[in-house]
């Protein structure tokens, strides 16, 4: 929390305001107002995501979930006491209710002159910087309503992937389908080829397992007597992430009695060429794909190409798909053993250990490694062998194949169907096959499902089966290569420091807030054995910081701009707040260019000046000072992970920009972390740089030397251009 923006709540509640509103009446969303008539009377409400003091005049840009909208504040139209006292409280991130009238301004653009203003909601933390976006990936994940607020992109793809689920329940119900719901927590992990996760019901003292498919529910409800079901089920498979998998993850599956594969290939087509008219207005999108020799591969590089949903669509057999890929006649491989061989002849090294896995696997997980990635347009593959599908119905001419189909686009597997097995004689027998290879140790193998079997016995009628991954169609649509990038909040292991904190002992947290002193060794260089971030929260200064470079920094700006970029980059690593680390970095050296080679000057009053102007608290100077161990080791000693970062990163950022400049193009993108780590080894390339503090950073900050060359590196790259590099 900002320690600012605290005193700020303080002040509205001495004044009998309430920082924290319990609701507000709105009477216009922001794209209503915009296109309302001048004149017309409102009251909006949203967040501050832009903020212009003019003097007496102020402007405002609030967003809600419909767009953003200009609020103008005029000292005389408040009163110069109203207006200060506004002025004084407001930050970026506040959100806020706004009453007043409609009008336009010179420059054409929609904006209400405020007549009052309300407090709905004080911010506590420094929203991202500008509110440009957020570009690191990773916190886009970790935070995503900061992703949700500050890229509308983001935002806006989100809502599709709402209305593509309500267009899709729509077509269903057209087509006659009940939507229904199955359980989540079963006793045996049925309706696809998955390893399951198990959990423990202690209510009954039983072990059981999350659902990998809502299928056999959904069956029975055939057999109970509903003709058609559809289900949008949250699944869980316990296998590897990649950009194409996750763990859970949303599908569609439904059933309709009497039909067969081949009536849900029209379904198929019908249903998807519609919904893209209705979303997009074509049938044609343009999508991610690869383009290197392993297309379609884990790291997808997101070229666009255009794929046509038009139907019909191209037939595929799964033979033919990997005879073309590999050369290897699946049909001719009548056991795991002789599949395994023929790939051993083929030089064909699967991504999975190969030696427990049955037939059907076997074929399974050579489909995806050679065929799967090269399919780009909407193609339905066909005519899976039998041991690869025991839920499947057998296909009448050839008893070695099942009636099935996959659609495949992009690589992706989007669809997956077939005309269900009803015979409960040979269910059984193919479950106890599935089961007979999971004892011997794949766990992807199918289990016994005995409750199911005994509802096959009561009849179930002729019907056919289909699932579709939600989040992969989606992610299709809106031209995203990783599922994370359509899925709200995604699961993310915890942050290191995170993790260290959660689990410390409440010993250590009284450490932590034991007076400074009492961490203090010799020179202030102490191992990565606390737990402290930072001794306090300044990222409200973020936008002062950027104003003294300007003022100050002329021959500095570049290592002030790297530094800065590079202690935002290590507080994400680390868990500390980015927009602090990142002012600290920003103003280490600040006053180096008036020093005039006096460098025991450095940190010293002239630095003390300057960041009064911007009210800087003093722990600022605290974190900075830290960082001259040489002097101020005694007083500031390195007993936080930001002043330890710190520590680490000033001389590498100043070694990277002097690496740059000797490169033929002189370009930030061209240096990689070889080169870098090759010029610290030569001592009379930058003789100034102290490589004793650079290589501090495995004992201080406990990361090895190249990882965290890597990470000052990635973190400069993007601001190359403000650094002339």
């Amino acid at each position: 929390m900002d320690s600012a923006r605290l005193q700020k709540i303080e002040r509205l509640r001495a004044a009998g305001k309430i920082p924290y509103a319990a609701s507000f009446k709105r009477t216009h969303p922001m794209e209503e107002g915009r296109t309302a008539k001048d004149g017309a009377a409102m009251s909006v409400a949203g967040r501050i995501v832009l903020l212009r003091d003019m003097g007496k005049l102020t402007f405002i840009t609030l967003q809600d979930h419909t767009g953003r909208l200009q609020i103008a504040f005029k000292s005389d139209e408040m009163g110069k006491e109203a207006y200060d006292e506004m002025l004084s409280v407001l930050d970026l991130g506040d959100i806020i209710g706004v009453g007043g009238e409609r009008f336009t301004t010179q420059k054409g653009e929609p904006t209400v002159m405020a007549k009052e203003w309300t407090m709905l909601t004080k911010a506590l933390r420094q929203p991202p910087e500008k509110w440009h976006g957020i570009a690191d990936q990773e916190t886009a994940w970790r935070q995503r309503y900061l992703d949700l607020t500050s890229n509308r992109e983001t935002f806006e793809r989100f809502a599709f992937r709402s209305e593509f689920i309500r267009k899709m329940r729509e077509f269903y119900w057209s087509k006659g389908f009940t939507e229904v719901e199955t359980p989540v927590l079963v006793n045996a992990a049925s309706g696809a080829l998955a390893t399951p996760f198990k959990t423990h019901h202690e209510a009954y003292d039983l072990d059981v397992f999350l659902r990998i498919a809502p299928e056999t529910f959904l069956k029975e409800c055939l057999v109970g007597g509903f003709d058609r079901v559809f289900e949008v089920a949250r699944v869980f498979r316990n296998e590897g992430v990649d950009p194409s998998h996750l763990q859970d993850f949303t599908m569609v599956e439904h059933y309709a009695s009497y039909w067969d594969y081949r009536d849900n290939m029209t379904f198929t087509e019908e249903m998807l060429s519609t919904l893209l008219k209705d979303l997009l207005g074509t049938t044609k999108v343009k999508i991610p794909v690869r383009t290197d020799a392993r297309p379609g591969g884990p790291d997808r590089d997101g070229k666009l190409v255009e794929v046509d949903f038009k139907a019909p669509w191209p037939r595929l057999t799964l033979r033919e798909a990997i005879l073309k890929a590999s050369g290897i006649d699946i049909e001719l491989c009548d056991s795991a053993a002789a599949l395994r061989q023929a790939m051993k002849e083929q030089n064909i090294d699967l991504d999975v250990a190969v030696d427990q896995l049955g037939r059907g696997n076997l074929i399974d997980q050579l489909y995806k490694k050679v065929s799967r990635p090269s399919i780009v347009q909407p193609t339905f593959l066909v005519e899976h062998p039998i041991d690869l599908s025991p839920l499947a119905r057998r296909n009448d001419q050839n008893q070695t194949i099942v009636d099935r189909f996959q659609l495949v686009v992009g690589g992706w597997e989007i669809v997956n169907a077939y005309s269900e097995l009803v015979d409960p004689i040979d269910q059984a027998q193919r479950f106890e096959d599935q089961a007979k290879a999971n004892a011997k140790g794949d766990s992807d193998a199918h289990r016994k499902d005995d409750e199911y079997i005994t509802a096959l016995e009561y009849g179930a009628p002729p019907c056919s089966g289909w699932g579709m991954g939600v989040d992969r169609i989606v992610a299709l649509l809106t031209q995203q290569a990783n599922l994370r990038d359509v899925v709200l909040f995604p699961l993310m292991k915890p942050l290191k420091a995170d993790s260290d904190q959660r689990s410390a002992s409440s010993s250590n947290e009284k450490a932590n807030r034991q007076p400074l002193a009492a961490n203090r060794t010799s020179g202030g260089l102490e191992s990565r054995g606390t737990h402290l971030l930072q001794h306090a929260e300044y990222g409200h200064l973020l936008e002062g910081a950027h104003g003294l470079i300007a003022a100050h920094a002329e021959q500095t700006k570049a290592h002030l701009l790297a530094t800065g970029a590079a202690m935002e980059a290590l507080a994400k690593k680390f868990g500390g707040d980015p927009q602090t680390w990142k002012v600290a970095g920003m103003l280490h050296d600040l006053d180096w260019d008036h020093l005039d080679k006096d460098f025991e000057k450095h940190c010293g009053q002239p630095l003390e000046e300057m960041l009064k102007t911007i009210k800087a608290p003093q722990e600022l100077l605290g974190d900075i000072r830290a960082h001259y161990a040489s002097k101020y080791g005694a007083e500031y000693p390195l007993d936080t992970m930001l002043r330890k970062s710190l520590y680490c990163a000033d001389e590498l950022t100043g070694f990277i920009i002097a690496v740059t400049l000797v490169r033929p193009s002189k370009k930030l993108a061209d240096v990689e972390v070889s080169s870098v780590k090759k010029k610290l080894k030569d001592k009379g390339f930058a003789a100034q740089v102290d490589r004793e503090q650079i290589k501090k950073c495995e004992k201080l900050l406990g990361i090895p030397l190249e990882e965290f060359i890597g990470v000052v590196l990635e973190a400069m790259k993007p601001i190359a251009g403000e650094m002339g590099l």
